[in-house]
């Protein structure tokens, strides 16, 4: 799955993203692994591959199945998850690239002609495009290509071509039905961003609600109501969730033992983590494990 990180600006970087060739290519199954809560400037024009998927914002649910495409836009806040109604996996693929790789440079008549109307407009969260509209089928088969020309070594250049032409495929989208966009409350979403980033920075050590607070310099009781309103849950609820998650990376990718992945993740013993862990995903630490290696 993706990796992310944060830097000393609380902003979300991605793994496989250098200064020199702003872009890489996500393959990842949801299934498993749910995508965090996480922001970050580059974009990403991505199809599903497999299965179902919801994107989630603070906003809105965005449902994509197999065989569609969708756009996000810079600095969203969002998370994903598979739609589990079926045994089939979701799987996305996933083009992630700064806007600099379309631009060429800050300030150009590309940025300021074609990319600045749909970053600066803070209505355009997430386009979902279907394969029953023109421009739905022109986006998904462009995705399509770009993934499989990245199996060439040489093939910079081709990729960028490829993602210009899925820009102007956006904007022809957007064109045709800018009806159809949902309407946004653009609540500030700056504490919760200070209050997840502090999570993720220390999940693997005793947090406090006061700490958590602290992160984003407000009291205990407008940090509840920040995460209630935002995120539907409690910060306890989130960082329970966020260390399950890890969780269960280290138990598919490692052969540390489930008291070992226990502590790095934050939880007080083993016995309480296969508790929590078996509440969720209705299977203990092990049974998970096992399954997942079958």
């Amino acid at each position: 799955m993706p990796a992310f990180f944060l830097d000393d600006n609380q902003v979300e970087r991605i793994s496989g993203m250098t200064r020199e060739y702003p872009y890489c290519m996500h393959v990842t199954d949801i299934t498993e692994f749910t995508v965090p809560w996480h922001w970050h400037e580059e974009l990403e024009l991505n199809y599903v591959k497999q299965g179902a998927m919801k994107v989630i914002t603070t906003n809105t649910e965005y449902v994509i199945h197999e065989g569609e495409a969708f756009f996000i836009n810079t600095n969203v806040m969002e998370m994903k998850e598979a739609i589990n109604d079926t045994d089939v996996h979701a799987i996305e693929i996933a083009h992630l690239f700064h806007p600099v790789f379309l631009t060429g440079h800050f300030q150009s008549l590309f940025e300021s002609k074609y990319l600045n109307p749909i970053l600066k407009n803070r209505q355009i969260e997430v386009v979902v495009m279907t394969p029953q509209t023109k421009s739905g089928k022109k986006m998904i088969q462009l995705l399509k290509d770009a993934e499989e020309l990245q199996k060439n070594k040489d093939m910079e250049f081709q990729t960028r071509n490829i993602l210009s032409e899925a820009w102007l495929v956006l904007i022809e989208e957007l064109n045709e039905n800018a009806q159809n966009l949902p309407s946004i409350t653009l609540a500030s979403q700056e504490r919760i961003r200070y209050m997840i980033s502090y999570i993720h920075r220390n999940y693997a050590e005793k947090i406090s609600l006061k700490q958590i607070a602290a992160s984003a310099s407000i009291g205990e009781r407008e940090a509840l109501r920040c995460f209630q309103k935002t995120l539907n849950r409690t910060p306890f609820d989130y960082l329970n969730e966020y260390r399950l998650n890890q969780a269960k990376k280290l138990l598919s990718e490692t052969d540390l033992s489930v008291t070992q992945i226990a502590l790095q993740t934050g939880f007080s013993d083993s016995a309480y983590f296969g508790k929590v862990f078996r509440k969720l995903y209705h299977m203990t630490p092990k049974e998970f494990q096992a399954d997942y290696r079958k």
